[in-house]
């Protein structure tokens, strides 16, 4: 899954730990979970749809599909 920052456009990869659990995103060589609320300053630029689904059953109701967002078909 990619992200953007909605504050200054930055795309950063992010993926769910194992077990769904936690949203880990990736700023370079650093790693972050990303807090719910958090999600209100990042968009999805492109996702599967089973990352769709993980996002909602985690309550990343904040975190928005990008105007140019794009499922990732597996």
């Amino acid at each position: 899954m990619t992200l953007r920052c909605v504050l200054d456009g930055l795309l950063l990869p992010a993926e769910f730990s194992d077990p769904p659990q936690a949203l880990i995103v990736y700023d370079g060589v650093e790693a972050f979970v990303m807090e719910a609320v958090e999600a209100l300053y990042y968009e999805v630029v492109e996702a599967t749809r089973d990352e769709l689904l993980a996002l909602q059953q985690a309550g990343f109701r904040l975190l928005r599909r990008a105007p140019d967002f794009e499922v990732i078909e597996c």
